[in-house]
């Protein structure tokens, strides 16, 4: 079931493509500099410093510096997903950043950074700090937190949160708010899971499934080692 969630996730990243937004008004040229007077579109390199997009389209590789990312961790809440109009930058290939994107519109590739957060992820991203995506679909780890309000594919963190999940979830906590997968983790909650959680604890609110744990919680009993 996860190679085939997993498949269908990339498959579709790679078909958005093709879709039109206003970064196509832009000139493209084969290497480029951000930030940059004249803002273009790249079609083969970018090099770029203190994650300064400018509402450009980028496909190919993007390698980004960024010496001051460790201020993200200051941040008193979580950021946000960008609003439709408010984003940034569509990336397509492989991007690379000692910071990461705070106002992504789509990443449709592999991305290695600090922190991702964009409209849509397609694809495959490390992260260092989190992940935080409005549609989230591929493997994606982070080191503290994997985000989504929908998604297919494969999430592993120290927490994972979501609000329609299918897939799988690999963590010390794991949310998912409707979905249907496996979560593996200390503590997984969720209200409406058809499938599988194994882990210390294991919470499904309106569903049955099957729960494999110290203390198992579903919509009709309360039991220790193994609910269904």
């Amino acid at each position: 079931m996860t190679k085939t969630l997993l498949l269908s996730a990339l498959l579709s990243g790679f078909s958005i493509f093709g879709q039109k937004d206003s970064s196509e008004k832009l000139e493209a040229r084969f290497v480029t500099v951000n930030p940059a007077t004249i803002v273009t579109n790249t079609t083969g390199v970018n090099f770029g410093i203190l994650d300064d997009y400018q509402n450009q389209r980028i496909n190919g590789i993007n390698l980004q510096f960024n010496p001051i990312s460790l201020i993200y961790l200051l941040s008193p809440k979580a950021i946000e997903v960008p609003h439709e109009g408010s984003e940034s930058v569509t990336m397509n290939g492989l991007h690379i950043s000692t910071g990461g994107m705070m106002d992504g519109k789509r990443l449709n590739g592999i991305g290695l950074s600090m922190y991702h957060i964009a409209q849509e992820t397609n694809g495959i991203t490390l992260n260092g700090f989190n992940n935080n995506s409005g549609k989230l679909n591929g493997i994606h780890v982070s080191m503290l937190n994997n985000s989504a309000e929908t998604g297919n594919g494969i999430l592993i963190s120290m927490s994972n949160t979501a609000e329609k999940f299918n897939g799988l979830q690999i963590g010390v906590v794991n949310e998912n708010n409707n979905g249907s997968g496996l979560q593996i983790g200390f503590y997984n909650k969720t209200s409406k899971l058809k499938g599988v959680q194994i882990g210390v604890m294991n919470r499904n609110k309106n569903r049955r499934g099957f729960q494999l744990g110290l203390l198992n919680k579903n919509a009709k009993r309360t039991l220790p080692i193994f609910n269904f």
